[in-house]
C-alpha cells in the first residue's frame, strides 16, 4: 500500500496556518481508513480536536452526518 509519510506534517502545517481548532477526516473507502490514526495523531500533536467520519456518501447518511458534525462543532 502507498505510504503518505508527509501527510501528517502537512496537516499540522494547515492546522497552524489556518488556526484550526478541529480536523474532520472524511473516509469514504475502507482502504484509506488506514491513515486515520496518523491523521488523528498529527491533529492532536498540533493541538486540534479530531473527528473521523466514515460514510458511503448515500442520502441515508445525511441525518447522521449532520448530528455528528453538530456535536463536533459544539465540542470546539
Amino acid at each position: 500500500m502507498y505510504q503518505n509519510d508527509a501527510r501528517g506534517d502537512i496537516i499540522k502545517e494547515f492546522i497552524h496556518e489556518y488556526q484550526a481548532h478541529g480536523v474532520v477526516d472524511v473516509v469514504g473507502c475502507h482502504t484509506y481508513a488506514i491513515e486515520t490514526n496518523r491523521i488523528k495523531e498529527a491533529s492532536h500533536e498540533a493541538g486540534a480536536n479530531y473527528m473521523s467520519l466514515e460514510t458511503d456518501y448515500s442520502k441515508q447518511d445525511v441525518g447522521q452526518i449532520r448530528t455528528l458534525l453538530e456535536a463536533f462543532i459544539e465540542l470546539l
